[in-house]
């Protein structure tokens, strides 16, 4: 899914009580965007009865914190930049990082991108007539489920519908299903989808319009300049274009 791969370090999270803790279970591998955020999933297990005053630490390999309940052990690279996203009321321990760096240690495994990959555009009919309504998707992968990518068009669009779902491993998936009307006069034969992720990078996709033209040949009667008698096929439009007589 992914091209460019670069490894960090990984952490563990543990859930803690006064009197217990337990493992927690979450991905070996996630990917992240430079700058954007990464959500890691996370859940634990109770085997005895539930405790309450229960608080989850995110751990480093070496011994410091990337996220602690209290934001004064948390270590000074990762302070701001950390929160629990997860409900431990329903055995969730999932973290957010924000403003990811190449240089982060953890959690996990990271593999950096380098940019986004491109939207994904479902298929577009051939021919299309003009003032036929089009459907068409834009599809998007990231990690950064609490401040998705913004999908946006390169034409006016009369309805859009977004969604988003988890796909699993740490990734989601936005997807902007919007329906236009072609009216034969658009300037460009292409229809653009750009998704804007959290940090500011963007990536496009273009895909192209076969509609059918507005433009036709009208027939003239013959006129007479001069004695000589000429006939000329005007080609007319709602813009006014037209060839010389």
């Amino acid at each position: 899914m992914f091209s460019r791969r670069r490894k960090i370090k990984s952490l563990s999270a543990s859930v803690f009580s006064p009197f217990r803790s337990w493992s927690c279970h979450h991905f070996s591998k996630i990917t992240a965007l430079p700058r954007s955020c990464v959500v890691i999933p996370c859940s634990f297990k109770m085997e005895e009865e539930y405790v309450t005053r229960l608080r989850v630490l995110w751990v480093t390999k070496k011994g410091g914190y990337m996220f602690h309940t209290d934001p004064v052990d948390v270590l000074d690279n990762f302070k701001g930049r950390t929160r629990l996203l997860g409900n431990l009321d329903e055995q969730d321990c999932t973290v957010e990082m924000d403003n990811v760096q190449t240089h982060d240690n953890g959690p996990c495994v990271f593999i950096i991108m380098r940019a986004p990959d491109k939207p994904v555009m479902s298929s577009l009919p051939e021919d299309i007539e003009p003032g036929t309504r089009v459907a068409v998707k834009c599809s998007v992968n990231h990690t950064c489920s609490s401040h998705p990518p913004q999908i946006t068009w390169s034409v006016p669009t009369a309805r859009e519908t977004i969604s988003h779902s988890h796909m699993g491993g740490g990734v989601w998936e936005t997807v902007s299903a919007v329906t236009f009307v072609p009216t034969g006069y658009e300037e460009k034969d292409e229809i653009v989808c750009t998704a804007k992720f959290w940090g500011g990078k963007t990536q496009e996709n273009t895909a192209f319009l076969s509609i059918r033209s507005k433009y036709r040949l009208i027939e003239l009667h013959p006129i007479c300049f001069g004695g000589f008698l000429q006939e000329c096929m005007l080609m007319s439009s709602a813009s006014g274009k037209q060839c010389p007589l």
